[in-house]
């Protein structure tokens, strides 16, 4: 089967640094890349310097990094213009569970089309993504940053599908350098970091040790006035209309049936505001802006000349980030029920509360007449619009907040050999093998189903016997689900007059309801690979033509071993926890909440042959082509991915250059294998988070795309620019189906007015949504996606930075001034059609954010700074702006009663740093970020901005101090 074609290659030389960027990049060429005379260039195989190039590489240097404040690398790749959609702060909500991770994202084409690279070879993907997990680089020990913004999968296979971000080490540090930095944040303890290099250089190679660490501390979203919003400001920041105080069902006839609406009479005093029946519940204040996390990396790294012309290199890296308490909601909104063999009484979609439970005596004692008398004999059961437990907070994790468990391990090992044969001019050639291995544990508490059943009824606790029947005795709990046990809201400090303490749930219940939701995933890569490069007998007048090929081999393996709860092989029902040998026909697992998993171990290899050459056509005018085969076998296949690239000097001081490609991207082994993966989402139409099921695809076809890049340079000594015009055109990109978008479709009134529950069109999706009941947005219990290949895509944009120095300027010193922009303009995607129904009109979503969807995609993102530099003292202003936004729900039933947020206004901060070359090799560094205060613009989500593009700290301040020995 013939796969795709898009590919990438990149040139061998790099556009000088002051060319390619400016503000955040400009003068970005360290001292160290000065000192090599000839590397390879990220994007090509052929050796070179770097110089004016036909692609668009920007070189970030450590020199730069220390002007800019040593910026974090998720800081470092949030302010390049031409990345958006970047996670690494906020990433619980929209971001999948990868806190602590952080990634890379050119172009906003998602983060598993750009490839990261650690001395220009490969790193696994993290577990439980598709991307490369930014935050394990080794900071301290890299010397600089090579970004290509244009396609590489003629040079580098797939996923190089949106560019190259490589890290490169530092190769000659000499002796010791400590750096330790401290980050004030109002609200917050502070992030702090310590890192030590140790580098010996001598006349037949090189030795660097680096170790680093680094803590962020927690955000509270209530250390933020933005964050925290009433129900009147924003609906959907972090309110559920599943709370608790929360909506019960008293029967009218007898306890056959329950149907009739009971509010908690709490609701409105501890919690609220009530919106009909229903009493909604804001959990966002139990979350946090950023989470405490720990980040660590050790890395070594050696390089030996073991003859004149061989050269030896091995590098060895662990690093890992632990989030070991992220805060998420006291507990979640059931989605699965129990059986008829744990409840007296079933109901499809919620619990029975027996009326002798002690919370519904006291809560009928302390409300008269606020609960129907039928509750009395016949008990209540919950409704969809309920959760366990709510605003006062969960007291098995002290009272507050739930804590979440992230764990992330990482190690990678990396060796290889480089030299010169003598034959036919001089044939280099490099040989390398590299291997890495990461890990994740994921653990979220939920509650089990039967466990909670039981404890409704008296039954719950290790030690009761249930067959014994004895409600609250010998060691018999009860579980009160009502604000009579809640003595207020742990949030905003309302207390509650009707709290009845006795009734109150102890730790002990707790413990017994609740267990983890957990599993470890580990994703391995090991990729094997040999270049060769030389020059060919041939010279039209302006040198000889260079070449390079090559092969490789690449084995990328993933698996996910699950707890015995959260594994459907061993508890594939409600009823497992309490009884091993249930069955039954749906097989959701134990949790209310979570779907149940399956183990899988999935892997596969990849073969692929390159090749390059360079082509000088006169002094003027630069030819390059290459050419990659990549055999994936099985269903995929295999693709051939030509780049042609042209480079035509015109002038002194005027370039031009052009690229042109195809490319593919295969799917990962996760993507096909047929299990599924649950994740939260937020559903408008049932007024909170539902659980989201997304299936794997064998049937799912590898991604192409078409890449352009045009471009000009100008070159006027002091003054330097560029201009580049991009295109990438994609058919069939892999994704997810939209769930939101098929529930849209079914609800496009939202929970009111009319909807497709009875349109025989839309049957195929309404068999993609269980309900608790009848068809309605309300009764929303999980939504089936899978991932497909989705509608094409057509994105293309502008790209320009200038520099420019004015030398002996103020007393002798330098300014310097730089400008880097990016302006998109256009993000078009085609009509969305899924089961026969098209679910999304064809729409251009450049300047819009489509949450959930394709993201924030602000049409203009960028930066200019201005510097003065003289002797040890550089000082830089930088102006980093972010264009507004049009939320794509505008005009939809989010907005139908508040229609403010449908536009997100432009963030535009001010950053000022100072740096100062001390005696002693010691250099500081002091920052102000956010100089003005700026609070990011507000956005209808949960945390009333955007975590994509703006940052929820305000001004804060950086301390840096690095001294060499």
């Amino acid at each position: 089967m013939k796969a795709s074609k898009y590919c990438v290659h990149a040139s061998r030389a790099v556009l000088a640094a002051a060319l390619t960027f400016a503000a955040g990049a400009a003068a970005a060429q360290d001292t160290e890349v000065a000192e090599v005379e000839e590397v390879v260039v990220t994007g090509s195989f052929i050796a070179g310097t770097p110089e004016d190039a036909a692609l668009p590489v920007n070189v970030i240097g450590s020199e730069e990094l220390q002007k800019q404040g040593s910026p974090s690398t998720v800081d470092l790749l949030k302010s390049l213009p031409a990345v958006s959609n970047a996670v690494g702060e906020s990433n619980q909500y929209g971001a999948g569970q990868t806190t602590g991770a952080g990634n890379a994202n050119l172009r906003g084409l998602g983060a598993e089309r750009t490839l990261v690279l650690f001395n220009g070879r490969r790193m696994a993907i993290a577990p439980g993504t598709i991307y490369v997990d930014t935050n394990l680089i080794p900071s301290a020990a890299v010397g600089r940053v090579e970004v290509l913004k244009d396609g590489a999968a003629a040079t580098y296979g797939s996923d190089a599908i949106g560019g190259v971000v490589n890290f490169i080490t530092r190769k000659n540090l000499h002796g010791l350098e400590v750096s330790a930095g401290y980050s004030l944040i109002d609200g917050s303890d502070g992030d702090y970091n310590a890192n030590l290099a140790y580098g010996w250089v001598g006349d037949r190679g090189n030795v660097l040790l680096t170790a680093g660490w680094r803590h962020r501390s927690e955000l509270p979203t209530t250390e933020r006035d933005f964050a925290v919003r009433s129900y009147a400001e924003n609906p959907q920041g972090g309110w559920s209309s599943f709370g608790n105080p929360g909506l019960y069902l008293a029967s009218t006839n007898g306890g056959i049936t329950y149907t009739s609406p009971v509010t908690d009479p709490a609701c409105g005093v501890i919690s609220g505001p009530q919106t009909g029946a229903t009493c909604q519940f804001q959990y966002i204040g139990f979350n946090h802006l950023t989470e405490e996390e720990d980040h660590w990396q050790l890395y070594g790294e050696v390089n030996f000349d073991l003859t004149d012309t061989t050269t030896f290199h091995a590098e060895a890296l662990y690093a890992g980030h632990d989030v070991s308490a992220e805060a998420s909601s006291p507990s979640y909104p059931p989605n699965n029920f129990p059986s008829s063999a744990l409840s007296t009484k079933i109901q499809g979609n919620g619990y029975f509360i027996p009326a002798n439970n002690p919370g519904l005596i006291a809560l009928i004692a302390q409300n008269p007449g606020a609960i129907p008398a039928s509750a009395a004999t016949a008990g209540l059961f919950t409704s969809v619009a309920w959760r366990p437990i709510g605003v006062d907070g969960n007291d098995l994790f002290g009272g507050y907040n739930k804590k979440d468990k992230r764990r992330f391990d990482a190690y990678r090992v990396a060796a290889g050999l480089k030299g010169k044969l003598d034959f036919a001019g001089g044939v280099g050639w490099d040989a390398g093998v590299t291997y890495m291995e990461n890990w994740s544990t994921i653990a979220t508490p939920d509650i089990l189903v039967a466990k909670l059943q039981l404890a409704l009824r008296g039954l719950g606790g290790d030690g009761c016997n249930v067959a014994a029947n004895t409600p609250g005795q010998n060691g018999c709990l009860w579980f009160n689900p009502f604000s009579s046990g809640t003595p207020g809201n742990a949030v905003d400090g309302r207390t509650n007059p009707n709290y009845v303490a006795s009734t109150a749930n102890s730790r002990e219940v707790l413990d017994y309801i609740f267990d983890e939701y957990a599993y470890e995933i580990r994703s391995r890569m090991l990729a094997a690979d040999v270049v060769f490069n030389g020059e060919l007998p041939v010279d039209f007048g302006a040198g000889p033509f260079a070449w390079a090929a090559g092969a490789q081999y690449r084995w990328s393996g993933i698996e996910r071993q699950n707890s015995d709860y959260t594994n459907v092989a061993v508890s594939p029902c409600t009823d497992s926890p309490v009884n091993p040998a249930a069955t039954c026909a749906a097989q959701n697992g134990p949790f209310t909440f979570f779907g149940a998993l399956s183990d899988y171990d999935l892997d596969y290899s990849v073969i692929a042959g390159f090749a390059e050459m360079q082509a000088p056509i006169t002094d003027d005018l630069s030819l390059t082509f290459a050419i990659r085969y990549e055999d994936y076998g099985g269903n995929i296949g295999a693709t051939t991915n030509p780049k042609v690239a042209l480079k035509w000097e015109a002038t002194d001081w005027l370039a031009f250059r052009a690229s042109a490609g195809s490319t593919f991207r295969a799917p990962p082994q996760t993507q096909i294998a047929p299990g599924a993966t649950t994740n939260l989402a937020y559903t408008t139409a049932a007024g909170g988070y539902r659980a989201y099921d997304t299936f794997g695809n064998p049937n799912l076809e590898p991604e192409e795309a078409q890449t352009l890049n045009l471009g000009a340079l100008f070159d006027f000594g002091d003054f330097t620019a560029s201009i580049d015009y991009w295109s990438f055109d994609f058919e069939g990109p892999i994704d997810n189906e939209s769930g939101s978008d098929i529930v849209n479709a079914i609800f496009p009134n939202g929970a009111t007015g009319a909807n497709n529950c009875a349109n025989p069109a839309y049957a195929g999706l309404l068999s993609r949504i269980t309900f608790t009941g009848a068809c309605s947005a309300t009764a929303i219990n999980r939504v089936r996606i899978q991932y497909v290949n989705g509608p094409d895509v057509k994105t293309d944009g502008i790209d320009v930075s200038a520099s420019y120095r004015m030398r002996d300027a103020f007393g002798g010193g330098d300014l310097n001034f730089g400008v880097d922009l990016s302006y998109v303009l256009k993000y078009e995607v085609e009509a969305n059609v899924i089961e026969g129904v098209t679910v999304a009109e064809a729409n251009d979503y450049a300047g819009t954010m489509d949450y959930l969807g394709y993201g924030s995609q602000p049409q203009w993102k960028g930066s200019l700074f201005a510097e003065y530099n003289r002797d040890i003292h550089n000082v830089r202003w930088t102006v980093r702006y972010i264009d507004d936004m049009i939320d794509t729900r505008a005009g939809s039933a989010t907005f139908a009663t508040n229609p403010t947020g449908q536009k997100i206004d432009a963030f535009v901060t001010h950053d000022i740093s100072y740096r100062a070359l001390l005696p002693w090799d010691t250099t500081l560094s002091l920052s102000v970020i956010n100089v003005l205060d700026e609070d990011p613009p507000f956005a209808r989500l949960d945390l009333s901005y955007d975590p994509f593009t703006a940052n929820p700290f305000g001004r804060y301040y950086k301390l840096n101090l690095t001294k060499k020995f």
